[in-house]
């Protein structure tokens, strides 16, 4: 496997939208609302990442394996109130499903933690959906642990979310 990791340029938008729609879609399918997966398309998303890759408020990535676009991320300092500036955030990870539990997920997560240590970040932080148990161990198995935060968030219903962080 050759695992590849390039900052995202507005042409990449469409292929990073259909990345994140589908592992959206497949990730929170129970336990998001069906209609608000079925609403978060490739192009609405292509459109945010488009907006978001030209604003440059935060690192986007892309991520691919032998060539073939694999994930994507966005990273950069915390994005919370009152956070230290020692504290980066991965704001986003996602993978196609083809690649889930495979070395490409370990590798564009050791990108991101990397990538936040070299900018002087010592310690990283990343939101989860309580209900999503896959995601919960993929990154306990990396050394994130659950720091006492959880907050409410609305997806068609409300949501609880926590906050995982691990000092680098």
């Amino acid at each position: 496997m050759k695992f590849g990791a390039v900052m995202a340029k507005t042409e990449d938008a469409f292929t990073m939208g259909k990345i994140h729609s589908r592992s959206w879609r497949t990730a929170y399918k129970g336990i998001v609302p069906d209609e608000i997966v079925a609403a978060f398309t490739a192009d609405k998303q292509a459109e945010r990442f488009a907006r978001a890759i030209a604003a440059r408020r935060e690192e986007y990535y892309l991520f691919t394996v032998d060539g073939r676009p694999a994930g994507v991320a966005s990273l950069y300092r915390s994005h919370e109130d009152g956070e230290p500036d020692c504290v980066g955030e991965i704001y986003s990870i996602y993978f196609h499903p083809d690649f889930w539990g495979t070395p490409a997920t370990q590798a564009g997560l050791e990108f991101c933690i990397k990538r936040l240590k070299s900018l002087g970040y010592s310690r990283l932080t990343i939101w989860v959906l309580c209900d999503n148990i896959r995601a919960r161990r993929f990154y306990e198995k990396n050394g994130f642990v659950r720091d006492g935060r959880a907050q409410q968030i609305t997806l068609g219903r409300p949501l609880w979310e926590e906050r995982y962080s691990m000092e680098v």
